[in-house]
């Protein structure tokens, strides 16, 4: 740091990373950090989860307050929703993973014909019956044409067949009672 400057001159990036770094000098066991990527650059963001995840992995425990979804999810690995000051829901990464996931929704005339012809034509397996005939298949999310061709052919009416998936903000906001408008 050959110019000497003034901490008060620094980008938000360097604050954030000075802030991160005196964190660290009292070996803490648990580093509680707010918004730890915002005003980062990529080359930043990037270095920023690495050291994350190399204080996880040696067994820090690491809180982290952000609106950033997108970015949490490349690094957390237990979410907390908090709402009104309270912890709503507690869920694993991978549960929220699951959760998220696109898939193909399905809705036909005979659902139990319709999963036999799937599984036959197609070897899916993957897949989840619900009520009034609908069908969210979790593969072949590229094949929804075929699929469609195939239950006609075997005398399956599809009333309606698309893709969808909720986005981890949806998820969120559906949580804390928000709506996602464009």
């Amino acid at each position: 740091w050959e110019n000497h400057k003034k901490v008060k001159n620094y980008s938000l990036g360097m604050k954030q990373k000075l802030g991160i770094i005196l964190a660290l000098i009292g070996k803490p066991q648990l580093l509680v950090l707010d918004e730890p990527l915002n005003g980062l650059d990529p080359k930043s963001t990037i270095q920023i989860r690495k050291l994350l995840s190399d204080l996880r992995e040696k067994g820090i425990t690491i809180l982290i307050s952000s609106h950033i979804l997108g970015e949490l999810s490349e690094m957390a690995t237990t979410y907390g929703i908090i709402a009104n000051g309270k912890l709503i829901e507690e869920i694993s990464s991978s549960e929220l993973s699951q959760k998220c996931r696109q898939y193909i929704d399905l809705k036909v005339d005979d659902a139990k014909k319709a999963v036999i012809l799937l599984e036959r034509q197609f070897g899916i397996t993957d897949y989840e019956v619900l009520e009034n005939n609908k069908i969210k298949i979790f593969s072949h999310l590229n094949e929804t044409g075929a699929i469609n061709m195939q239950l006609s052919k075997g005398v399956v009416v599809v009333e309606k067949i698309d893709i969808k998936g909720e986005k981890l903000e949806e998820y969120f906001m559906d949580r804390v009672g928000g709506e996602v408008s464009v």
